[in-house]
């Protein structure tokens, strides 16, 4: 159990970083509009993330 967490963990790690590099940059320029799109598209992103590892580990075990 321990393991397929530290794995769910990873795989929402770097689904995250190149995300929030790009939302970084956006925030520091005067595109914030479009730093709101993708921050709203991150969250879609790792909601459906969740479910997929959850629904994984569930039938594992």
């Amino acid at each position: 159990m321990m393991l397929h967490t530290t794995e769910f963990v990873y795989s929402v790690h770097q689904l995250l970083v190149p995300y929030l590099f790009e939302l970084r940059l956006l925030l520091t320029s005067k595109y914030t509009s479009h730093a709101y799109i993708i921050c709203h598209l991150l969250r879609i992103k790792v909601c459906h993330t969740m479910n997929v590892t959850s629904e994984y580990i569930h039938k594992l075990i």
